[in-house]
């Protein structure tokens, strides 16, 4: 009985994986670590993380319009939530921070942690890195090729560079192109499911005109029923001969190219009269063929397109940038904090020329800026990892080990809200302290206080 239900469960796990490979497997991950620009308006660049973060302030915007607009004696629903929610972060403050202290400093780390935990549950919507537009990488790569022939520079170098300069080859930035093999490549479009990838590389160095006749050779290999002659390519500046595709081998492609039905066109460049004889062709010419082949672009109009999909909404703090924002605003309002309650006497313990204490304050004074480091990067690297696991798992096991990555980042959002909160809190308390002085307590009342053994004051210093 025993080996039947182990084999009942392992056809029913091995089933739900097969099911969720058939209508959910997504497509291949294509790990962007910058957030992806949506739009320009002006200077401004819109870019998905920021159209996230302008949805979650939204969201929190109407449910306090909602939860307080027609407040009750006996709260209820939406209300009784928000009464909840506020009174345990108050509550939180005034543990830590004492009851004076906790409500200064509680409008600040509430807004902090409610802003955190919302931007990181709703980055797990399943529309996210799904929905969007897309971007045409197989005319971006041509124009990339393009741009740099106009400029007379070899591919990836932003000056002129002589080819046998190993060390100023060695500054080129390298070239690489990912996209999807995609039906439509224009407008709003959901990620295919299973789509394939291509992948086209360019060494830093390489000659514009080399660059295309392996572009060419490229499109035709992924989408024409192209072979590639045997024969060897010519070496190139240096380069190994595969890399600078031959003649002939470099014609079969434009032919395959031209010859297919559901294929990308190479457009070539009509030659235009300069006046006495002389006739030029703008656009890019072949290295293996010369003159004789210019191409003015690549036209995808019949074939299926190669591109990305650009998702609208990612999360939040899945951009540095961010959590770096939201380091510097801790760091301001701590620093404001400090001034407030102690003057200029805040700034004695970092200059403080006393002996070995004038080493302890330059420790302290660089531990403020590096705290800004710490808020960014721990919080980046903990979302953007479980965002990355998920794109992972959704493509290689869907409906398998997805689910428990889900309820796993519901707790890691919910973790890193409050690490990040906690940690503005016990450091705005550490800088309203009065340092080298006898220490009170908020809720001490003098004497009384003393004299009431059961008297507690609900605060709990920090150090």
């Amino acid at each position: 009985m025993k080996l039947v239900l182990i084999l009942v469960g392992v056809l029913a796990v091995g089933g739900w994986l097969a099911l969720g490979l058939v209508i959910a497997q997504g497509p291949q991950p294509e790990i962007i670590v910058p957030a992806e620009i949506i739009t320009k308006v002006g200077f401004l660049n819109i870019s998905n993380t920021m159209i996230t973060a302008w949805t979650v302030m939204a969201i929190l915007i109407i449910l306090s319009f909602l939860a307080t607009r027609s407040m009750k004696l006996m709260p209820s629903g939406l209300q009784n939530f928000a009464e909840g929610v506020v009174g345990f972060l108050v509550g939180q403050c005034e543990e830590i921070a004492g009851e004076k202290n906790g409500r200064r400093f509680f409008s600040v780390v509430a807004t902090i942690f409610l802003f955190i935990i919302v931007s990181n549950w709703f980055g797990l919507m399943p529309f996210f890195n799904a929905i969007g537009k897309t971007e045409d990488v197989g005319h971006h790569i041509f124009h990339e090729i393009e741009h740099y022939h106009g400029d007379g520079h070899l591919m990836g170098c932003e000056s002129e560079v002589d080819p046998a300069d190993a060390v100023a080859l060695a500054e080129c930035e390298e070239l690489h192109f990912v996209g999807w093999k995609m039906d439509d490549a224009a407008g709003m479009v959901v990620a295919k499911p299973r789509a394939k990838d291509a992948e086209f590389e360019v060494h830093p160095g390489e000659e514009p005109s080399v660059t295309l006749d392996r572009y060419i050779v490229f499109l035709a290999n992924e989408f024409a029923d192209f072979e590639e002659p045997h024969a060897e390519g010519e070496a190139v500046d240096g380069h190994a001969a595969e890399e600078a595709p031959s003649a002939e081998t470099v014609e079969a492609a434009l032919a395959a190219l031209n010859e297919g039905d559901k294929t990308p066109k190479v457009l070539l460049a009509e030659a235009e009269s300069h006046g006495e004889g002389e006739e030029e062709a703008h656009g890019v010419a072949s290295h293996a063929l010369g003159e004789e082949v210019t191409v003015s672009g690549v036209s995808f109009e019949d074939s299926q397109k190669l591109g990305l999909v650009i998702p609208f909404f990612r999360s939040t703090f899945s951009d540095v940038n961010n959590t770096l924002a939201m380091g510097i605003v801790a760091f301001l309002c701590i620093e404001f904090w400090g001034f407030q309650a102690l003057g200029f006497g805040y700034l004695k313990k970092f200059f403080n020329l006393n002996g070995v204490n004038s080493f302890v304050g330059i420790l302290e004074l660089l531990s403020e800026f590096i705290r800004i480091i710490s808020f960014a990067f721990r919080l980046f690297g903990n979302i953007f990892a479980g965002e990355v696991l998920i794109l992972m798992l959704t493509f290689l096991m869907p409906f398998l080990f997805v689910d428990v990555i889900y309820g796993l980042e519901l707790f890691v959002g919910f973790i890193q809200a409050s690490v990040f909160a906690l940690l503005t809190l016990v450091f705005a308390v550490g800088a309203v302290e009065h340092h080298g002085e006898e220490e009170h307590h908020d809720g001490h009342h003098g004497e009384d206080a003393a004299a009431d053994p059961h008297h507690h004051s609900g605060a709990v210093q920090a150090h």
